[in-house]
């Protein structure tokens, strides 16, 4: 059974600080790392898990797609 949206976000709450730090950490994967799309999905991937929401399975990206040509 799948949630709806109102269920999926109603207990979830992110302060401000967490917010901060994945903005903060996208904008130096873009412009520092020059991370490809598929490598910036990856990272939020894993940022979104570590602050306990869950999310689907998406696999890091081989070493040829991680930078933006």
């Amino acid at each position: 059974m799948f949630a709806t949206k109102n269920d999926m976000f109603k207990n979830l709450k992110i302060s401000e600080t967490a917010i901060r730090g994945i903005i903060y950490q996208m904008r130096y994967l873009i412009s520092e790392k020059n991370a490809s799309d598929e490598m910036l999905v990856w990272h939020l991937k894993n940022i979104l898990s570590d602050l306990g929401i869950k999310v689907d399975y998406i696999p890091e990206p081989p070493p040829w797609k991680k930078k933006k040509e």
